[in-house]
């Protein structure tokens, strides 16, 4: 977790051949043995096997000792952060600070109050913790801190307007979810609603026309699907509109137009000229309607975030990360990216997966990523992936390749999320996916709205 890729990865994939391989999804129920599923026996092996409530059920038996341990705390502090328990997760993370860690212990407490201060919208706080960090051997991004700078008097994502709103979700190829937003009051553009992307992107054609006013002449790195460095500046928009909701001051990388760019069956050109983001998405309910060709947005309040008990969304390197199981055994974490076509395998944690196939076979299908990288390379077969209480076995997965600190299992795509209703929770961080009759009896985007 490391600020060596505070990336806009995973923005968007586009399978340009051999779709009808990668479409191949069978649902069913979500079956697995708890028996199976691979926990720790302490706190800090719990977070490497992703057990992160089962960590936090610790947390009055670590505070009870009479000696603490700076690396419980830690973990402890860990697990509450990428579970969104932002008060929790301060207060231990503050008290493994106060037994005067060891040095390369002290900058990881550091780096994450920063990463949790940022995700609460601090950004001065951040960029304190960041320095901090850094002041201590940890390498961050010099750009990173400047962007903190940047913001750190900016009162981010302010609300007016309705409190929910439904707006209707274009969904054609590229199988992505998109909707119409109107920039700065004067235009409207069709936005991708990318959970995949660190922070909303505007295209450098986009940010010139409206204007959006520039944080500074400095340029960021991000990193796309396929591992190319994109440079990014870095703007706010004065005002963004969906539907009856109006946020005012949203932070947004600004890209180079030839980076937005993708070519749909080698001929015809889509272009993207803006993304909807995780740290702007993070301050919503999310509904995304996928049989109705609907998404209702609904604000959060202070009051809507308490995470539940049996939440399955955490917050990874400033992304989604949803919890499942991989063939009836887990726990693993995938990074939740409504703005992927297609669901994929992390190639550098595949023999901590457990399946049969050790060696994967090459596919023939094209991938691209923003930035303008294409690539064919591996695939596994037959795989079973299960989040919340549904399954989906696929007939064939294709991989790609992360650096070293991911640890995510891989990334859930457009083509698992769009066989249901998915509800992308940020104050209960739950990802819950009803399907079939099931939405019959779930509330109608139209009735929260009325209920608030």
């Amino acid at each position: 977790m490391l600020l060596r890729r505070w990336s806009a990865r995973i923005l968007l994939s586009i399978l340009l051949a051999g779709c009808s391989l990668y479409t191949d999804v069978s649902i069913a129920p979500n079956i697995f043995n708890p028996l199976q599923i691979d926990r720790g026996s302490d706190v800090q092996s719990m977070i490497r096997k992703s057990d992160y409530l089962r960590a936090i059920e610790f947390s009055e038996a670590i505070e009870s000792r009479s000696r603490r341990s700076v690396q419980d705390l830690l973990a402890l502090g860990t697990a509450e952060l990428t579970a969104g328990r932002y008060d929790a997760a301060r207060r231990h993370l503050r008290a493994a600070l106060d037994l005067n860690p060891m040095h390369d212990t002290l900058t990881r407490i550091e780096w994450a109050l920063s990463q949790l201060e940022y995700l609460s919208n601090n950004f001065e706080g951040s960029l304190d913790w960041a320095e901090a960090a850094n002041s201590h051997g940890l390498t961050v991004k010099k750009w990173h801190l400047d962007y903190l700078a940047a913001v750190a008097n900016l009162r981010v994502y302010r609300f007016s307007g309705l409190p929910s709103s439904q707006i209707a979700m274009k969904y054609t190829k590229p199988d992505v979810p998109r909707i119409d937003v109107r920039m700065n009051g004067r235009k409207t553009v069709n936005a991708v609603i990318d959970s995949g992307a660190v922070l909303s992107i505007a295209s450098e054609r986009l940010a010139t026309e409206l204007p959006i006013r520039k944080l500074g002449d400095f340029e960021g790195t991000f990193y796309g699907l396929l591992g190319e460095p994109i440079n990014v500046r870095f703007g706010i928009l004065d005002s963004l509109t969906l539907g009856d909701i109006v946020v005012e001051n949203v932070p947004v990388a600004i890209m180079p137009d030839s980076k937005m760019r993708f070519l749909m069956n080698g001929r015809r050109e889509f272009k993207i000229d803006f993304l909807l983001g995780a740290n702007f998405l993070k301050e919503f309910r999310i509904d995304l309607d996928f049989p109705h060709d609907a998404v209702t947005f609904t604000r959060l309040t202070i009051k809507d975030r308490l995470p539940a008990a049996d939440q399955n969304l955490f917050l990874q390197g400033f992304r989604p990360i949803v919890r499942g199981t991989i063939n009836r055994r887990g726990w693993f974490v995938f990074i939740l990216d409504t703005g992927s076509e297609i669901t994929f395998l992390n190639e550098t944690q595949l023999r901590n997966l457990p399946i049969d196939q050790i060696a994967p076979r090459i596919h023939g299908a094209l991938l691209q990523g923003l930035g303008g990288s294409q690539k064919r390379g591996a695939r596994v077969d037959n795989l079973e992936i299960g989040i919340d209480r549904w399954a989906g076995t696929f007939k064939s997965l294709p991989m790609y390749s992360s650096d070293q600190h991911e640890s995510a299992a891989g990334i859930i795509g457009e083509n698992f999320l769009k066989k249901f209703r998915v509800v992308i929770d940020f104050g209960r961080m739950r990802v819950d996916l009803i399907r079939g009759s099931e939405a019959a009896f779930a509330i109608p985007p139209s009735a929260l709205i009325a209920k608030r």
